[in-house]
């Protein structure tokens, strides 16, 4: 489990709040603005508004807002998807200050994990509670290599799947159903498979272990509620912290990636014959061939290039969520993280055919 050791410093409980917001196609800021700044509790609070001129920008931002709400003691939010909560998370483990979120993503992994509410207004409401409260609890953050993961980082098919989904969100708009007819079109596909030395270690003090895989897709899930939703056995080992789940995709025909797909969809994968999951604390991957100057890497729905060997592991500092404690999910794997008993959450179930982990976070 995550230490609780390293608690950071409260944000003032009517300190400034720090709004980190993505420029999305389509997305209607002002309609958001007006939403939010017409939360009755928000209304006693100093908001300023963070938004990228243009989309790359929003590391930067997340950078430059973080150190302004270390300066004057505000809270850090991300209001957006697993990419923009990615983008705050490190600016805010860069700073060592907690941060607080309203999800606003196209499936909100990270945010239906801790049981954040998806409607705005009520996830600023929620969100006021817990930091009048001085709640926070401690999330696990995983690394590749020097780059952090909340939900997944990949390898393979996957980061392919993220540019199609991005492809089609700027012809057909950005909605689940988009982002599944994709993933699902592109797991048709003809997919190539890739010769991966893996060497892992399954527990702490374990001596490492090297595998050879071939694979179409090499994925490390960080988040029990994706996890879960794949049918992944490994999710209540990462729910209870310190570990990491890795799945292996291997190569096959037309009809058992058909297979492989229902399978994701219905929550089965890892009953498929063509699946192997492992949870680990650490591991290092590289290709057993040829070495390529760079590979595509995918963590948390974005995507860059990036030098092999990857090395994956537990960060040794937790990411300081501020949210209501009765919040976390109880409808699978518990996060396990609270310092009070979890409650039921409010949130609604997660739409069915989702295609679990297939569709890119």
């Amino acid at each position: 489990m995550t230490s609780p050791e390293r608690r950071p410093a409260s944000p003032l409980a009517s300190g400034t709040i720090h709004l980190v917001v993505p420029r999305r196609p389509g997305a209607d800021l002002d309609l958001l603005r007006a939403k939010l700044e017409g939360v009755a509790a928000l209304q006693e609070h100093n908001v300023v508004w963070h938004v990228p001129r243009q989309r790359g920008d929003i590391v930067r931002l997340s950078r430059d807002a973080a150190q302004a709400a270390r300066a004057d003691g505000g809270l850090l939010v991300a209001a957006g998807g697993d990419g923009t909560i990615n983008a705050v998370a490190v600016a805010a483990l860069r700073e060592g200050i907690p941060i607080g979120v309203l999800p606003m993503g196209t499936f909100n992994y990270f945010s239906r994990e801790h049981g954040l509410p998806l409607d705005p207004e009520e996830a600023v409401q929620n969100l006021l509670a817990a930091l009048h409260a001085g709640e926070m609890r401690p999330v696990q953050a995983g690394f590749v290599n020097q780059r952090l993961f909340l939900v997944n980082a990949s390898v393979g098919l996957y980061p392919k799947l993220l540019a199609e989904r991005e492809k089609a969100s700027q012809r057909f708009g950005r909605s689940r159903l988009v982002a599944v007819i994709s993933a699902v079109w592109s797991m048709f596909r003809p997919a190539s498979g890739r010769r991966w030395r893996v060497v892992m270690k399954t527990h702490e003090g374990a001596r490492a272990r090297q595998e050879e895989h071939l694979v179409t897709t090499l994925f490390v899930g960080n988040n029990p509620l994706q996890l879960d939703r794949m049918g992944i056995p490994q999710a209540q080992t990462v729910a209870d912290g310190g570990k990491l789940a890795v799945v292996l995709l291997q190569p096959q025909g037309r009809w058992a990636v058909a297979r492989t797909v229902w399978n994701a969809a219905t929550g089965q994968l890892g009953r498929d014959s063509a699946v192997t999951s492992v949870a680990c604390t650490e591991l290092t991957v590289e290709p057993a061939s040829w070495r390529p100057p760079q590979v595509k890497l995918a963590f948390d729905g974005e995507r860059e290039w990036t030098a092999p060997p990857l090395h994956f592991r537990v960060s040794d500092r937790p990411l300081w969520l501020v949210a209501p404690s009765a919040l976390i999910r109880d409808d699978g794997p518990a996060a396990s993280v609270a310092s009070e008993p979890a409650q039921a959450a409010t949130q609604p179930a997660p739409e069915a055919g989702s295609a679990g982990g297939l569709v890119p976070a």
